[in-house]
Order: C-alpha cells, then sequence, then structure tokens
C-alpha cells in the first residue's frame, strides 16, 4: 500500500491513458520533471475488472508527482487495446473532464521552449485580471488531446519542479452547473471552495476560445492550505456546450478520472447517501459502488466509485487504520 500523510481535501492522481507509455514518459518525467513513484507493467487485475475490462486489458502504469508534492499527482496507463480520445472533436466548452493545469516559473521562457519543441499552442500568452489578482495563461493541445494550461499568477510563485514546472496543482472539468458540483464537493468530499471567480471580456475570450460575449464561472476545491490536488469547476455562460462525459470510461484515451486516498470509505458514503436523499435526482449522475478490497498498482485496499452530479468519475481509496 503506498504509503502517505493522507489529505483527504487533496485528489491524489489524476487517471491519464495513454497509447505510448515511453512517450508519455518523456513528456511529463523529462521535460516536465515530475518523478515516477510506482511503475507496473503488465495485469492489473484488480483495476480492469473494477473498470469492467478483461483482465489483460491493462498492460503498463504509473504513478508520479511533482517533486515536493506527494498528492496532485498523474496516473498513467496505457491499455491493450485504447479507444478513442475523450475529447477528441470536441468544442472548449463541451462538458467533459478537460484540462490538466500546470503552474510554471517565467511562462514566455517554458512558452518559448515548448513551441521550439514543436508543441502546438492554441493561442499567445493571455493575461487577465479578476479581484485584484493578474494571471498569465496559455493553453496546449497536448497527448491524447487533453488540454494542458500553463499558468503564472503575479505575486505567487508556486511549488514546481527544477524543469520549472509543477504538475498539477489542479485539473479542470466543465459542468453545466457549479453550485450542483459545488454541494457535491463539499458535503459528499468534504472539500473547501478555495475561490471563486467570474471571468468575461474579450481577453478571456481570446485566450480560452469563447464566443463574444461568453462568460465563465470559476469555482476550485480542495484543501485551503495545500496547493496541489484541487478541482477547478468551470461552467461557461451563454454558450452551447455537448455533455460528453459518457466517453470518459476505460480503455478511452485522456482524461478520464481523479482517485482520493481518503481515511474511511463508509464516512463518504453516507454522505453521498445523505445527499442524494436531500438532493434528489441529479445529486449525483450514477450511483455510488462499493468495491470493497482491491488488489491494484495502489495496494490493497477498499476502493469505491462515486460519480458527480455533472458526470466527473471520483476513485475512493481508503488507507489503512493505525
Amino acid at each position: 500500500m503506498l504509503s502517505l500523510n493522507v489529505n483527504p481535501r487533496a485528489f491524489a492522481y489524476v487517471l491519464i491513458s495513454v497509447t505510448d507509455m515511453d512517450q508519455a514518459l518523456d513528456l511529463w518525467a523529462t521535460r516536465f520533471g515530475m518523478e515516477v513513484v510506482v511503475r507496473r507493467r503488465g495485469d492489473d487485475h484488480g483495476l480492469s475488472r473494477l473498470w469492467g475490462l478483461a483482465d489483460d486489458d491493462i498492460v503498463d502504469q504509473a504513478l508520479l508527482v511533482t517533486p515536493g508534492r506527494q498528492q496532485g499527482g498523474i496516473h498513467l496507463v496505457r491499455f491493450r487495446q485504447p479507444s478513442s480520445a475523450v475529447r477528441e472533436g470536441a468544442a472548449p466548452t463541451d462538458l467533459v473532464p478537460k484540462s490538466v493545469d500546470i503552474a510554471v516559473h517565467d511562462i514566455q521562457s517554458r512558452f518559448a521552449e515548448l513551441e521550439a519543441a514543436g508543441f502546438k499552442f492554441r493561442s499567445k500568452i493571455g493575461r487577465f485580471e479578476t479581484d485584484g489578482i493578474v494571471v498569465h495563461e496559455v493553453h496546449m493541445n497536448g497527448p491524447e488531446s487533453v488540454n494542458i494550461v500553463f499558468l503564472e499568477t503575479e505575486g505567487k510563485p508556486e511549488h514546481v519542479s527544477v524543469k520549472g514546472y509543477g504538475v498539477a496543482p489542479q485539473v479542470i472539468a466543465t459542468t453545466p452547473d457549479n453550485l450542483g458540483e459545488k454541494a457535491f464537493f463539499e458535503r459528499v468530499l468534504d472539500l473547501d471552495e478555495t475561490s471563486y471567480h467570474r471571468f468575461s471580456g474579450p481577453e478571456v475570450e481570446r485566450t480560452i476560445g469563447l464566443p463574444p460575449g461568453g462568460a465563465l464561472d470559476v469555482r476550485i476545491f480542495g484543501d485551503s492550505d495545500y496547493d496541489y490536488g484541487r478541482l477547478e469547476i468551470v461552467q461557461y455562460e451563454r454558450v452551447k456546450s455537448n455533455d460528453l462525459y459518457s466517453r470518459a470510461q476505460p480503455p478511452a484515451r485522456g482524461f478520464l478520472s481523479v482517485s482520493f486516498f481518503v481515511k474511511d470509505i463508509g464516512e463518504v458514503l453516507d454522505r453521498a447517501a445523505s445527499l442524494q436523499q436531500s438532493r434528489g435526482i441529479g445529486a449525483m449522475r450514477a450511483p455510488t459502488h462499493d468495491h470493497g478490497m482491491v488488489e491494484t498498482i495502489f495496494g490493497r485496499a477498499r476502493m469505491a466509485t462515486l460519480t458527480s452530479p455533472a458526470g466527473l468519475v471520483v476513485l475512493l481509496v481508503e488507507q489503512p487504520k493505525g
């Protein structure tokens, strides 16, 4: 079992399915400076069965974190026969697990070195301000159609690797109803709403790819005292959004789900049942699943699956007591 000082308010890993593990490790570890915590080649019967796959459908996995961070990492998995990418052909505003944020030092230099290496960006670096906070941001078309967002906040030097990249302070999912997601993440997972902002205007439209008059409601959930492993939930306003969450199922490629290490799965499931009873239909997209004790890349642990109202899948891994 992975040994961590568990922070149940920070996600442990974001699951990204890849077609080429060596290429993925070259990006996340070699270029961005993440460190490999666990590498597992071959079958993972526990996860395969949990995901409804055949025992030999998983062929390679790796868990990575930004040096100095224990949570907010990347779980890379390669399937024997990967299917299409979750975000293939998706519009920026479609409802889907969308982006991985990467905090950087000197965004101009990071942009230049990545562009020189052949990576493609959706726009030039944008600058926008809200409530006195100035953010420089640029979006890159990452492998498997995962949107990668590089950002630098003025006056807030983020924790990064020696390469100048910090993966992943947060990941981004789009929703049709941020207040419904707020109820789920606060009442079921007991997360803090660490920030709330509404962005609009021509600069935001250009940087993010919104139509004229578009805006977005942005809420970030996690631990107010731990700046990695947060979930950024985005609701686009006055734009058309297609619901693509059904695509985010193994063995699809791309950003599929997030995992949390929790101290008591029973307590989380009880809170989920309470929310479902109080809010009724729509409180969660799908029923909860208690998988019991499962042996996986995380070790032997009790595991369960929840799905947020929008459709984001959350895998719970219970840490051993005592």
